[in-house]
């Protein structure tokens, strides 16, 4: 059904143009940010090891961190076509002063397509419908010390295609063991259509191309990795309502966390849908404070080719512009403990499925996360301020603060980050 939407909006596009001849000069536009945090990381103590016999881990320092958060540089266009169409396309490519790993061109948000009367559908590197819907809800960023990803939604992945389901090293060096696991991704070889908003109501869906995983298979199985993303909102005066839903078919997010030895999948792996669904409120109590909350249910079918796993997450944000250029963000994130039949823990070890433990629904894998954020307005491209992250892991969780340095958390651990941020958008 939704490749048939998308197939008809193409040709409803292809038609338009045949229609008539007539072009005009394109336009180009550039702009980007450059956003950074420095401050100190604390991840705890020794806390706890791996296992359930009590033993203690490795002693954790503090350490002090200059990090990038989603700083990039972006060069768009759009030509005005016949028949009231047009043609666009966005790059996006990272920028990183810390002297970080150079990014190529456009290897953030990047597509090219076409839209009209009859909505828009563009092709390329791009978030997910699902993960835009959430960005609408949460004020603060996926990754680094501030950034919610691997609680809420089991890592982040970025220009990620589709998960292999086979030891195929040429498939995995850009796919962490995590990734596959992931629910907020920027999926490589995407294909989406979005309508245009009628009365309030937007609505997106999205299918990745099988570039990477045309020639996955396990045992004597042939597995298709592919994934379907959807959303929808509505808005309406103060308030914003949103849904969103995603599914990763024969994904196998246990990938590269035990099973047979060289080929990186759960033993008996044969395939599953892993889904995710999203809801998402906002409600502007007045022009200068905003309320909003994100809930997210996932669950991970067949990891070990017989158990799955569910997770429930949610998140409560406060946006609020207290007066001239003072801005206060707040947000609470909740990861509860893993329910399902799946568990890879034992005496001495423990498996994790991405970044979540599972242990057949005993309780004590959740994680909470506390961010805080004020903000200096200098100018309309210039904000300075103050930050400040906890991170608090129950018994059987190990998530991280953020990125900045050596961030490994041991289980049960608290993990916090006090620092400034430096923001400017051009």
């Amino acid at each position: 059904m939704n490749k048939k939407l998308i197939a008809l909006a193409v040709g409803s596009a292809i038609g338009a143009l045949g229609a008539s001849a007539a072009f005009a000069q394109s336009s180009v536009t550039l702009s980007g940010s450059l956003n950074f945090n420095y401050g100190l990381f604390d991840n705890g103590g020794a806390g706890f090891g791996k296992g359930t016999n009590n033993s203690v881990g490795n002693a954790k320092a503090k350490y002090d961190g200059l990090s990038n958060q989603e700083s990039q540089w972006a060069m768009a266009g759009e030509e005005k076509l016949a028949n009231g169409m047009s043609a666009f396309f966005l790059c996006s490519t990272s920028m990183d002063i810390t002297g970080g790993t150079a990014a190529n061109m456009c290897a953030r948000n990047s597509y090219i397509g076409l839209k009209g009367g009859f909505g828009n559908v563009n092709f390329g590197n791009y978030d997910t419908p699902a993960k835009r819907m959430s960005g609408l809800f949460d004020p603060f960023p996926i990754s680094a010390a501030m950034g919610q990803g691997a609680h809420m939604w089991n890592e982040t992945a970025s220009n990620t295609g589709n998960a292999t389901t086979l030891g195929d090293t040429s498939k995995l060096t850009s796919i962490s063991d995590a990734k596959t696991a992931s629910f907020s991704r920027r999926q490589a070889q995407l294909i989406t259509y979005s309508t245009n908003t009628i009365n309030g109501f937007d609505a997106s869906v999205a299918y990745s191309a099988a570039n990477d995983s045309s020639s996955s298979t396990y045992a004597a199985q042939v597995l298709k990795p592919r994934m379907w993303s959807a959303m929808a909102t509505y808005s309406n005066g103060p308030l914003q309502l949103g849904i969103g839903y995603e599914n990763h078919h024969n994904y196998n997010p246990g990938q590269g966390n035990g099973g047979t030895a060289g080929t990186g999948v759960f033993s008996g792996y044969t395939g599953g849908d892993d889904t995710m669904l999203s809801l998402g409120a906002g409600y502007k109590v007045s022009d200068a404070l905003r309320l909003s909350a994100i809930w997210n249910q996932i669950k991970y079918e067949k990891v070990n080719g017989v158990n799955d796993m569910g997770v429930v997450t949610y998140g409560l944000y406060a946006d609020w512009n207290i007066s001239g250029p003072h801005r206060v963000r707040l947000g609470y994130n909740v990861q509860n403990s893993t329910t399902g039949t799946l568990t890879g823990m034992s005496a001495t070890a423990t498996s994790q499925v991405g970044k979540w433990t599972p242990n057949a629904g005993a309780g004590d894998t959740g994680a909470k996360k506390i961010v805080l954020e004020y903000v200096n307005h200098l100018s309309k491209r210039t904000d300075v301020g103050v930050t400040y992250a906890s991170l608090s892991n129950d018994r059987y969780s190990a998530q991280t603060i953020g990125t900045g340095g050596s961030s490994a958390t041991n289980f049960g651990e608290t993990a916090t980050f006090m620092g400034v941020l430096i923001r400017h958008k051009f």
